[in-house]
């Protein structure tokens, strides 16, 4: 299966999406189109290990996006979507959208990561997970541009700018411009008053993401939607494969 075929029919056939749920069944209705032998889930429980800095390892069941099933050759290939937007009101092809903005870029580019280590270690009972995929469309030029380093955000570490190279190394949330005396980032450090813990020390955000390989990043266009907000009308896409 070539997933960068698939987002070329894509491209063609749909220019925008009204939310992450569409855009994943519109990539599932291309996938099948093209290649139909195989099987597709959505929504599918898949066992994983992660490492929580808090509590150590945890086993649990982690919900991938779409997982496409070889059953001739007892294959499976995991692929993770996300559509990140910012505010967009438009009308395409007689359809009214409206993109909502979702903010919050540090715990995004935090996610993403996330997504990589997931589609590395996820393991099926039934099949053979060979490579997975993970997706990221985008009308947020915030992500494709090179915007962390610069300002030594909290998120630098995580960014996945245009050209950036995701390293296998983890190097965790970036506490350098942190207030000591306001916010505890240590967690193995008593809390005490009147220090509150910082937000990124929260469960699902202080995962330990060592990965197997490093990763280089590449932007590509998909759209340009004519109307609307001239600052969000242009989408990009980042394809990641995640070999095994």
């Amino acid at each position: 299966m070539n997933l960068r075929t698939v987002i070329e029919k894509l491209q063609h056939e749909r220019q925008i999406f009204h939310s992450e749920d569409d855009l994943k069944f519109a990539l599932a209705v291309c996938i099948k189109e093209l290649y139909a032998t195989l099987e597709l889930r959505l929504e599918v429980p898949l066992n994983i290990v992660m490492k929580s800095i808090n509590s150590g390892e945890q086993s649990f069941r982690a919900i991938v996006d779409i997982v496409v099933l070889d059953y001739e050759n007892r294959k499976a290939y995991p692929i993770e979507i996300k559509y990140k937007t910012k505010c967009l009101h438009t009308s395409y092809d007689n359809e009214n959208y409206e993109l909502r903005n979702h903010g919050a870029l540090d715990v995004g580019r935090y996610s993403f990561r996330k997504d990589i280590y997931r589609l590395e270690n996820v393991e099926s009972k039934d099949f053979d997970i060979e490579k997975g995929y993970l997706l990221i469309l985008t009308n947020d030029k915030s992500y494709v541009n090179d915007n962390t380093n610069q300002k030594r955000n909290v998120d630098r570490h995580f960014s996945f700018h245009d050209g950036a190279e995701i390293s296998r190394e983890y190097l965790g949330w970036n506490y350098e411009h942190t207030d000591p005396t306001k916010y505890y980032t240590d967690l193995t450090i008593p809390l005490a008053p009147p220090l509150r813990r910082h937000w990124t020390l929260s469960k699902e955000l202080s995962y330990k993401l060592d990965l197997k390989k490093n990763y280089q990043i590449f932007w590509r266009n998909y759209s340009t939607i004519s109307g609307g907000n001239k600052n969000a009308n242009e989408f990009y896409y980042c394809l990641i494969e995640v070999e095994r």
